[in-house]
């Protein structure tokens, strides 16, 4: 089983963030539409189950 830690886009949370948690982090995708490209982000953890927009490191 993969795991979100394993993942490119997964991006852990600094210490000193006001939304630290252990093993928090950040999935970053990249998109492109007509408009020009822009970046989706949502909170996930590092033992999560990755989700199909997995890409290993």
């Amino acid at each position: 089983m993969t795991t979100c830690k394993d993942c490119a886009f997964f991006f852990s949370i600094p210490e000193d963030a006001d939304d630290f948690e252990k093993s928090k982090g950040d999935c970053v995708t990249q998109k492109d539409d007509e408009k020009g490209r822009y970046w989706l982000s949502k909170p996930v953890f590092e033992n999560d189950q990755c989700c199909g927009a997995f890409h290993k490191r």
